[in-house]
């Protein structure tokens, strides 16, 4: 039995169907007030619980043999921070894997996972990359950067306005993947002995800047598209004002400065350990 956590999220949602079309044995841990519409229609299994629950994870555990972690949590909500989502639920599906006898956990990590991060996040992203390490579980880490979805978020600006916002001048270089990819190596890794106890950056084929972005929006929509460039300390002025007002509980210069970085990565021990074909931009 498979189980997937962040089910009703973008990539959850992808592995779900994948797995549903592939026919395999799994369940989908999802909350109460989650959006749960497509995973219904699919034919999920769906049981009804929180991370942050370690109770209801356990029922959710009840005979699992591998985990699909994909749960996040970026901001605080509520007073639930991404030290009790991302790293308390994460430490417990762990240890209730190890009480099941052991068996794969996939983790859905990030390509900027750091201990020395600023954006916490990112922080608790490696320091559950370390526990798993040393845990004694078959596991592999998959670290990814932005899905394609991250950088066609502002179509209708595009559309309307035909300017496409950037953060700095254009020059910051991405390397988008498409959520279906990643969807593949998260579903591959559970049987693929090739991907046990590795750590994997995963990206798209390609490296574009923002510019080349937005020149592809032109081909695609037929009209030229100009850039619209947000500076970077604009960016990071805003987030302190906000972060000094809240606490911190939005985090929004930590935020910026881990979004701030290039997010590219090396592709080659994905390609030689899986079996795909990255998907493009343009595709």
């Amino acid at each position: 039995m498979i189980l997937v956590t962040g089910a009703s999220g973008k990539l959850g949602k992808e592995i779900s169907r994948q797995l549903s079309q592939a026919k395999r044995d799994f369940r989908c841990l999802v909350r109460k007030s989650s959006k749960v519409k497509e995973l219904e229609e699919m034919g999920a299994n769906l049981i009804y619980g929180d991370v942050t629950d370690r109770e209801s994870l356990r029922q959710a555990m009840q005979g699992v043999t591998q985990v699909i972690s994909t749960h996040c949590i970026g901001m605080a909500k509520k007073g639930i921070t991404c030290w009790d989502v991302d790293y308390q639920g994460n430490l417990d599906l762990i240890e209730l894997l190890k009480e099941n006898g052991g068996g794969k956990f996939v983790y859905i990590s990030a390509l900027g996972a750091l201990l020395q991060s600023p954006f916490q996040l990112y922080k608790v992203k490696q320091l559950i990359e370390n526990v798993l390490t040393i845990s004694g579980l078959n596991y592999t880490i998959l670290r990814p950067s932005g899905f394609f979805s991250d950088f066609t978020m502002s179509v209708n600006v595009v559309q309307n306005y035909h300017l496409y916002p950037s953060m700095g001048w254009g020059d910051h270089r991405v390397q988008g993947i498409h959520v279906g990819d990643l969807a593949y190596c998260a579903i591959d890794s559970l049987d693929n002995s090739k991907a046990s106890h590795r750590t994997f950056p995963i990206g798209g084929p390609e490296v574009l800047t923002y510019k080349q972005i937005a020149a592809l929006f032109s081909k695609v929509l037929g009209h030229s598209v100009r850039i619209l460039p947000i500076p970077m300390g604009f960016i990071k002025f805003v987030g302190w004002i906000v972060d000094s007002f809240t606490s911190y509980r939005y985090e929004i210069q930590g935020f910026a400065d881990a979004f701030s970085r290039e997010s590219v990565c090396d592709n080659g021990p994905l390609l030689e350990t899986f079996d795909i074909k990255l998907e493009t931009f343009e595709e």
